[in-house]
């Protein structure tokens, strides 16, 4: 059986991966993985300084559970089981690296997530899944 990471981050593409990995889904039997990667070290300046280090990773990694589930929800109402993982890092990377840890067959993820700025800096998280990635990779516009 085909194993597909679907990458999420809560943006609009994200939700047209997650369509296009359902329909995908429907047709053909795969493993499906959800994956959200939480990087504390840059939400942190998204919170007040005063507020403690390890409540804000609380909040995000919190946030990114919900994020799961609420992905999880749409294969599972169509009767798909589905995984899902959260991680802690830099998600290009740590997309890549669970890919290649778990004998991962296929990455899906959108093109253009919620930080574009960065993107626009330093390489979006795509552009980094592709340079770091062992197997195929499907974007999502």
């Amino acid at each position: 059986m085909n194993k597909y990471l679907l990458a999420i981050d809560g943006s609009e593409n994200s939700s047209r991966a997650t369509n296009y990995l359902l329909n995908l889904a429907q047709i053909t039997g795969l493993d499906i993985t959800v994956i959200h990667v939480v990087n504390s070290r840059k939400e942190i300046y998204n919170y007040s300084p005063l507020m403690d280090i390890q409540d804000i990773k609380n909040v995000i990694t919190k946030q990114g559970h919900q994020l799961l589930n609420e992905c999880a929800a749409v294969f599972e109402e169509k009767e798909l089981k589905v995984t899902k993982v959260i991680v802690e890092g830099d998600p290009g990377f740590e997309i890549a690296e669970y890919a290649k840890r778990n004998d991962i067959s296929h990455i899906v993820l959108g093109t253009r997530g919620l930080s574009d700025l960065k993107g626009l800096i330093m390489g979006s998280v795509s552009h980094q899944v592709i340079y770091f990635a062992q197997c195929p990779i499907t974007l999502v516009k």
